[in-house]
């Protein structure tokens, strides 16, 4: 495709790689998740090839993206030393953490360029809570945190933190933890938050609406959360937009409110209830207000 060629010579001069890549192959893929690039050396060049998901969707940032990689390869300071990292077969577990890492480094850089990407900061964040599963959540969201904000990595950094990364996570998430554990500290002296807690009798549910709550108070800055005599509330910019009600058979009922449409979405949360889900639509319409 034309279009493909035009980014690429685009991306090619943008990494100062085009003296170095002299060739450029292309192998369709289904989906965005089986993309990859390849490198073949020549005797005086590089023969690169591409697996692309034949699609339009974000084009540039999903080619800008594979070209980072090998940028990070042939780059010296990165100091790429494929005989460091987890063997795959033996390691599969350290392997795609080792993977996952790499991306983030690839991702977050991309958006700190402004380059659209279908990998974007949520996408990745949610692979990699996803993937360590042993972590809590509010663990595992400030360590991706830590691992997307940083500034740069080599190779080796990346195997390090791929065997370490309990290490990492207390020389670097201390202080995000102590900020929010603040947050959810000073939420809970709230009478009426906490009388509306101590309603549900089910322990799991009142750990999933702490869960709800302090994920709010951590990401949604400048909401106000509060309650009244039947439920708790999130607003933000004085728009409502989180209705919560305890009820003392051990559900919640949860309303989600576009502020832009006052059009509501109603839940039952439950003990079975996949709070992830719930959390991620409560950000959803947090986001779409701060960028209004």
């Amino acid at each position: 495709m034309a279009d493909r060629e035009s980014i690429i010579q685009e991306v090619l001069s943008s990494l100062n790689l085009a003296d170095k890549v002299k060739k450029v192959l292309f192998e369709d893929v289904r989906t965005p998740w089986d993309e990859r690039a390849f490198i073949k050396r020549k005797r005086d060049s590089l023969e690169v090839k591409l697996k692309v998901w034949d699609d339009e969707f974000y084009l540039y940032g999903r080619i800008y993206r594979l070209f980072l990689y090998i940028y990070d390869v042939l780059r010296e300071e990165f100091r790429y030393d494929p005989k460091i990292a987890p063997d795959e077969e033996k390691e599969p577990r350290f392997r795609d953490r080792h993977n996952q890492i790499w991306s983030i480094y690839v991702d977050s850089r991309l958006e700190k360029m402004g380059i659209e990407n279908f990998f974007d900061r949520i996408t990745r964040r949610n692979i990699f809570v996803d993937s360590e599963k042993e972590l809590p959540w509010e663990e595992a969201c400030l360590i991706f945190d830590e691992l997307w904000n940083k500034e740069s990595y080599t190779y080796p950094e990346i195997t390090e933190i791929t065997y370490n990364l309990s290490v990492f996570a207390e020389k670097n998430i201390q202080v995000n933890k102590d900020k929010i554990e603040c947050l959810v500290n000073k939420l809970l002296t709230q009478k009426g938050v906490l009388k509306q807690i101590e309603r549900l009798s089910s322990l799991d549910l009142r750990k999933s609406l702490n869960e709800i709550l302090s994920f709010t108070a951590y990401k949604c800055k400048d909401t106000y959360i509060s309650a009244n005599y039947y439920g708790i509330y999130f607003t933000y910019n004085k728009r409502l937009y989180v209705e919560l009600i305890p009820a003392e058979d051990n559900t919640i009922f949860l309303t989600i409110i576009d502020p832009f449409t006052n059009k509501t979405v109603s839940n039952i949360i439950t003990e079975n209830t996949d709070i992830k889900v719930i959390q991620d639509k409560i950000y959803g319409i947090y986001k779409m207000m701060v960028h209004d």
